[in-house]
């Protein structure tokens, strides 16, 4: 985009995690200037960081997601793999026990990439600093919104630099993008400025993880690169996941629903990972070296907020990724989803480039990702709404659609149309409509049925088929 072509002078964005540095490489092509305002003292780590403790446990980017942040940042995954993250088919390399069965192993063309979170944030943040009009400052809080004298307006942030005395400042913006996380300010901030805050949806799930590093063993007999296995509801509340990143290693995370939470102790740890549905992640790592203590962390709600649904917003604020919606972290949708909404910013601000204003952008920006909301957020809390236990609001038709979902991921054990559906739908590529394609529905109905074509339950871990 040329110079005359710019939407404005100077964009900020709070938050310098997935979420902020991504819109912060959009905006750059819309905006003179851009400013990246970030809690924490970064650096060029690759190190968790405090204000994102579930940096030290299990992360994945599914393939729509990843799609979307390599069209943003060509060459970042190849940079990636050959520094030591993992490139795998996501069905053929990982063995993935769900709802009682283990998926086929197949190649399903889904491309996955594994390694660790701070890893791939050092990544992204080291490709977005060589953007010439980007700036991330660090130890720099956002206290308060700036705007016009009516309030219609959003014209900047007051920041405190705490590595520069406390100094305050106002950072006067043409657009505020607010990529703070779950604990974001704009729901108060609205509310001081007049505004309503946005409704709150949460589901109440209690979850916790408690997870360490690994040196990954060398196994030439292992025939998988990833693992996981879930429990089946209602019953079993318990997770396991080994997933490979950077340095030859495994972080190895246990995960428990409802308070039935995993340990810190080492010992305690292992009994945990034992007491899983079966005992193939027992037996994973029960002779692997440990590299790193028990690192814990809770999650107690999936929450959504719905600024879709206001009536009145200031122009020049837009919100996105966790501070909108935060997802159960056991279904890796959180930064894939955050990847894809970017994308929305992206293509709305060159529809408004064309107008030559960002008036309206706010207002179409919500609805947009609303959509793009309502799938991840409908598979996220359908299967949360397995266990009686869970708290919130079950839409009407929620015990008809797990039934059918059930039947789905169980037929994922024996029929190569179900697997690949399913996983398209997880990978953000199609919407779960197509979980309801008519072939796919007869194959449910044929199973329940006990009709020929059904699948038959084993404990056996899959091999790899054609």
């Amino acid at each position: 985009m040329t110079e005359n072509k710019f939407l404005g002078t100077h964009a900020v964005v709070i938050g310098g995690s997935m979420g902020g540095l991504l819109a912060g490489r959009v905006l750059s092509d819309f905006f003179e200037n851009v400013t990246i305002v970030e809690r924490d003292e970064i650096g060029d780590s690759a190190l968790p960081r405090k204000s994102v403790p579930q940096g030290n446990h299990v992360h994945t980017i599914y393939g729509g997601g990843a799609r979307v942040i390599e069209r943003m940042l060509p060459g970042l995954f190849e940079q990636m793999v050959r520094e030591g993250a993992t490139e795998c088919d996501f069905s053929k390399g990982l063995v993935w026990y769900h709802q009682g069965v283990w998926k086929m192993r197949v190649d399903t063309g889904l491309t996955s990439f594994w390694q660790s979170r701070p890893f791939l944030e050092s990544h992204v943040r080291r490709h977005v600093r060589k953007i010439p009009n980007v700036k991330i400052v660090e130890c720099c809080d956002a206290e308060s919104l700036l705007t016009n004298e009516d309030k219609s307006q959003v014209t900047g942030i007051l920041v405190t630099h705490r590595n520069d005395g406390n100094r305050s400042e106002e950072l006067t913006a043409d657009l505020v993008v607010d990529a703070a996380g779950r604990g974001s300010k704009t729901p108060a901030w609205l509310e001081e400025l007049g505004y309503q805050k946005p409704e709150e949806t949460t589901v109440g799930i209690d979850l916790a993880y408690a997870s360490r590093i690994y040196e990954r063993p060398d196994d030439s007999t292992r025939d998988w690169t990833v693992m996981g296995l879930f429990p089946t509801p209602p019953h079993n509340k318990r997770v396991g996941y080994i997933f490979p990143i950077e340095g030859q290693r495994w972080v190895v995370s246990a995960v428990g629903y409802l308070g039935d939470h995993p340990p810190d102790d080492e010992e305690e740890f292992l009994a945990f990972a034992k007491s899983l549905e079966l005992p193939d992640f027992y037996e994973a790592i029960k002779d692997a070296k440990p590299l790193t203590p028990v690192i814990t962390y809770r999650y107690p709600a999936q929450l959504r907020r719905r600024y879709e649904r206001l009536s009145r917003f200031p122009e020049g604020l837009v919100v996105l990724g966790d501070a909108v919606c935060s997802f159960n972290p056991v279904y890796g949708q959180g930064m894939s989803s955050c990847a894809l909404q970017v994308e929305v910013l992206q293509e709305l601000l060159k529809a408004h480039a064309v107008a030559g204003r960002l008036t309206g952008l706010p207002r179409d920006f919500f609805r947009h990702a609303a959509k793009l909301i309502d799938n991840p957020w409908l598979l996220a809390t359908n299967s949360d709404f397995l266990y009686p236990e869970t708290t919130g609001h079950r839409p009407l038709g929620t015990a008809f659609l797990n039934w059918y979902v059930v039947r789905v991921f169980e037929l994922c054990a024996c029929n190569k149309r179900a697997l690949q559906t399913f996983l398209e739908v997880l990978h953000f590529i199609k919407k779960p409509t197509a979980l309801f394609h008519p072939a796919l529905v007869f194959s449910v109905l044929k199973s329940s049925l006990g009709l020929k074509g059904g699948h038959q339950r084993t404990t056996a871990r899959p091999t790899i088929t054609d």
